[in-house]
């Protein structure tokens, strides 16, 4: 038999009653739910569900910007990028 382990994680309160309130309609306990999401993320290698994105209006300017029109920048090597950015 395997050895257990704990891990801990912090849920906002309201957020945490509802979905226990949820997993006790489905009849399930919220540790037989965690343990599920994580036999789905180990046998799929990703999340079970999507993930759905909205990008901010800037963001989603950005993205549809030709690319031609993007200020990208060069760099020969890992350490001059890490310049830059400093």
């Amino acid at each position: 038999m395997s050895r257990s382990t704990m891990y801990q994680f912090r849920i906002d309160e309201q957020e945490k009653a509802e979905t226990f309130a949820i997993f006790e309609q489905m009849g399930i306990k919220p540790a037989q739910a965690v343990r599920l999401f994580f036999r789905q993320v180990r046998q799929t290698h990703a999340l079970p569900f999507p993930i759905e994105y909205t990008p901010n209006a800037a963001t989603a300017k950005n993205l549809l910007q030709e690319d031609a029109k993007k200020d990208y920048q060069r760099h020969d090597s890992i350490d001059s990028l890490f310049a830059e950015m400093k």
